[in-house]
């Protein structure tokens, strides 16, 4: 059985540090693979003094993630479950990839 150093790593003690700020957003921002990275922005949209006809407001970028390949592809797995979590409660809906077309003999 061969365990990588990643699954190893998931074993340690996890140590909780209460002083790491939570940050909310409410969009993604620019997300890219560079082949060894997985850059995030996350953004946090804050409205002015509401007026007619139309709101106005800004748009700020609260964090930047950047992860290795293999926290991105942890990432991608985890979010799939939710996703799954979440298409089993009716939240949302998960379209079955489609099937490639049979070529005729």
């Amino acid at each position: 059985m061969v365990t990588t150093p990643h699954e190893i790593m998931k074993k340690w003690k996890l140590d909780p540090h209460h002083e790491v700020r939570e940050i909310f957003s409410d969009s993604m921002g620019l997300t890219l693979f560079d082949g060894q990275t997985l850059r995030l922005e996350f953004i946090a949209a804050r409205m002015d003094e509401p007026k007619l006809p139309e709101p106005t407001g800004t748009r700020h970028i609260v964090s930047r993630m950047v992860l290795s390949t293999n926290c991105a592809v942890e990432l991608i797995n985890q979010m799939q479950q939710v996703a799954a979590q979440l298409a089993q409660a009716g939240l949302i809906k998960v379209e079955q990839p489609a099937s490639p077309p049979v070529k005729p003999n």
